[in-house]
């Protein structure tokens, strides 16, 4: 499971990457296109799988860094839907929702590789 949350975040990064051309005035920020609707889906659906696998309560000990990695990646998705459908098109805006997505995808990654420490060390 921890290699599917990963892909998600890392495709997510991707599909990111290719709308952030709209910083140097390639396309317009915030303007729905296919390629954002599928950034959009790709982030709920990565929140989602983030919340399933790094939830507390699972069978491995919790702490503040899986914690952060399950609630997170809600932070960058607000401030993408308040991109998407609020309006708020301008580039510090769109700037911190890309900096969130990139912390989020951090944290992410920390919390997995934790998590693949702790189950080695179980078994």
């Amino acid at each position: 499971m921890v290699w599917v949350v990963r892909a998600a975040f890392w495709l997510q990064l991707l599909l990111g990457l290719g709308l952030s051309r709209g910083f140097v005035g390639a396309r317009p920020l915030g303007l729905p296109s296919s390629e954002g609707d599928v950034h959009m889906l790709v982030g709920i659906v990565a929140a989602i799988l983030a919340i399933v696998y790094f939830r507390p309560g699972t069978r491995l000990p919790s702490n503040g860094l899986t914690t952060a990695a399950a609630f997170f990646p809600l932070v960058p998705l607000a401030v993408g839907l308040l991109v998407r459908f609020g309006g708020m098109t301008s580039a510090p805006v769109v700037g911190l929702h890309a900096l969130l997505g990139l912390a989020a995808v951090g944290l992410v990654e920390a919390a997995s590789a934790r998590r693949r420490r702790l189950l080695r060390a179980a078994a």
